[in-house]
């Protein structure tokens, strides 16, 4: 009886926000006003096979939550999931840090990834990649920033991505690490969208976490955070490279985008290691080059003739890192790493 209360008063609330107008438009009928939420549940509880008080009350809740993304969320019980969706050293040494979302022990969670591969290879700096990040736990985002404020556990120079969908406690953790001097935010401004959250605990165990007001970081509150290094993604492909860097696009494509002072990826492969050879019944066939060629293919490192550069066009060519905001983390870090050690 309880529950099918509680079941009762979360759909008589949703059917409260659906009335005040918080509903999308196109959910409207056509006669101007919403269908009642009771007659609805009724009607649903009553012909829907399988339907219990328990999934429609979830479905409920869930359809509710979800006219405020970023706004609301449920938290439940005790683990929010991983908040790194990727680490790992990338273009030799630099520790790339995906985050995905900001939840608890995110500063922990960032000092093991760190030391893991900080421990097996020589790093020259770190990469924090904000893009399509988000959360809700503001003080882990806080606690973070410290940690990399800190240059303690994590050291090195640091580069942190935003773009336009960077928000929640992602957003507070970039605009902290900015106001903190802990690194040069790259990319594109961020969604502008950073709250600060009030938790409340609910009788079933869960937790629900409602954007009270902005956030706050120091003494200012959060606005759109604008990067250091305006680099913009490659427009409808942002996505395709934030998930493969290194992903050849379609013909046309190139690094350069608007909103970037850098030049497209050149490749500098010279035509000595283009195809100088051709496979012809299992054996190698050299094609004769030009003088011009062999002094090419000598300033690039070979030795000057035919059979040396047979070997390196035979090499396998590394990859084309092809994501113009990552990439230009990485020429940034590896050029300050090449600054300090000159110093030292």
């Amino acid at each position: 009886m309880t529950r099918h209360f509680f079941s009762l008063s979360v759909l008589a609330l949703a059917a409260w926000f659906a009335a005040g107008g918080f509903l999308r438009a196109d959910t409207i009928s056509p006669h101007g006003t919403t269908p009642d939420f009771k007659e609805v549940y009724e009607l649903l509880r009553t012909n829907l096979p399988d339907s219990t008080a328990e999934n429609l009350n979830r479905a409920a809740v869930e359809g509710l939550l979800s006219r405020f993304p970023g706004k609301v969320s449920l938290i439940g019980g005790a683990a929010d999931g991983s908040a790194l969706t990727k680490s790992m050293v990338i273009e030799d040494n630099v520790a790339y840090l995906r985050v995905g979302c900001v939840v608890a022990n995110f500063a922990d969670e960032l000092g093991a990834a760190y030391r893991v591969l900080a421990g097996t290879n020589k790093i020259a700096g770190v990469v924090l990649d904000l893009r399509f990040a988000d959360g809700s736990d503001d003080t882990a985002a806080q606690a973070a920033a410290k940690l990399f404020a800190a240059k303690k556990s994590i050291a090195g120079p640091l580069a942190v991505l935003v773009n336009g969908e960077t928000r929640g406690a992602a957003e507070t953790l970039a605009a902290a690490l900015h106001q903190a001097g802990a690194g040069l935010i790259i990319g594109s401004p961020t969604a502008g969208a950073a709250t600060a959250f009030k938790e409340f605990s609910l009788s079933n165990g869960e937790r629900l976490r409602v954007a009270a007001a902005p956030a706050a970081s120091g003494d200012s509150m959060i606005s759109r955070v604008q990067p250091d290094i305006a680099v913009t993604g490659a427009g409808s492909d942002e996505r395709v490279l934030f998930d493969n860097p290194y992903q050849m696009l379609a013909t046309g494509n190139t690094n350069s985008s608007p909103g970037t002072n850098f030049l497209p990826y050149v490749d500098h492969t010279s035509e000595a290691d283009l195809v100088r050879q051709r496979q012809k019944d299992g054996k190698l066939i050299k094609v004769p080059m030009s003088r011009e060629d062999l002094m090419r293919e000598k300033n690039d490192g070979g030795d000057g003739d035919e059979d040396s550069a047979l070997v390196r066009a035979a090499e396998p060519q590394k990859p084309v890192m092809r994501d113009p905001v990552l990439a230009r983390a990485v020429d940034l870090i590896k050029g300050l790493a090449i600054v300090r050690e000159s110093r030292s």
